[in-house]
């Protein structure tokens, strides 16, 4: 399940579901269990993944032509929850897709197919609200997302209605470009530690070990995304396993 405040860090990668094809996910997020990951995202592919950067864009053009749906997300969901009941599965999507679902139905059929939490980085917590009774129920976590813009009065609120953990956006940009882990960044999580206490999960930007020990003792969670799919992309979904292992051992995070 999710992290509790102050556990050791832990890292939460992430599938594109039909990136690199529909069977090979399966594989991959084996692989990933095994070599440590229990917190995995499924992506909903996209064609307009607006906070993404290149990496993931790609990977979502790909995916859609593969078959990479909503549908094709709970199917695999329902599939490696079974298979990895240690491991938490998020859903990770743009709304479009959800709204052509059924935004209701899609909550449901989540909580069938053993998906724990939910990303979806372009629904505001003013839409979120209306649907938290609904999510309580169905022990889904709405994961909501702050960034160092996001001002005081704001993160009071999304603080409110976030469940599991917040995702804390390192800095403004799009997804798999360097951040860098200074007093600026240290004071933004003082700013959001101080109207909640929830975990933390950072992400953008987190590329290799020492930015994983960066974070050590900053957050609860490291979002190590596009530097996965990179390796899934240019090595194989075993390779990626395997450098995913060796980044947690380096980084001192190994179980």
């Amino acid at each position: 399940m999710f992290p509790t405040l102050n556990d050791k860090l832990q890292v939460m990668s992430h599938a594109v579901v039909g990136f690199p094809n529909l069977e090979e996910n399966e594989k991959a997020i084996a692989g990933l269990v095994e070599s440590g990951v229990k917190l995995i995202e499924l992506q909903v592919p996209f064609s307009d993944p607006v906070a993404d950067g290149h990496t993931l864009v790609n990977a979502c053009y790909d995916a859609l032509k593969q078959g990479g749906s909503v549908r094709a997300t709970l199917a695999l969901a329902e599939k490696v929850s079974k298979n990895h009941p240690d491991a938490t599965f998020i859903l990770m999507s743009y709304l479009n897709p959800l709204y052509k679902y059924g935004l209701e139905q899609l909550f449901e059929d989540a909580a069938a197919a053993g998906i724990k939490g939910m990303i979806i980085p372009d629904m505001p917590v003013e839409q979120f609200e209306p649907f938290m009774p609904k999510l309580d129920e169905l022990g889904i976590a709405p994961i909501l997302m702050v960034t160092p813009n996001t001002p005081d009065e704001r993160v009071e609120r999304i603080a409110k209605s976030a469940r599991g953990m917040i995702y804390v956006v390192s800095r403004m940009g799009v997804t798999g470009s360097q951040t860098m882990w200074g007093e600026e960044f240290h004071a933004y999580i003082k700013r959001i530690r101080s109207h909640t206490d929830l975990p933390l999960s950072v992400g953008f930007g987190i590329r290799g070990a020492e930015d994983l020990k960066a974070l050590t003792g900053t957050a609860e969670v490291a979002a190590f995304c596009s530097k996965y799919i990179e390796w899934q992309r240019h090595e194989g979904s075993d390779a990626a396993a395997a450098h995913m292992k060796a980044l947690l051992a380096d980084a001192n995070l190994s179980d």
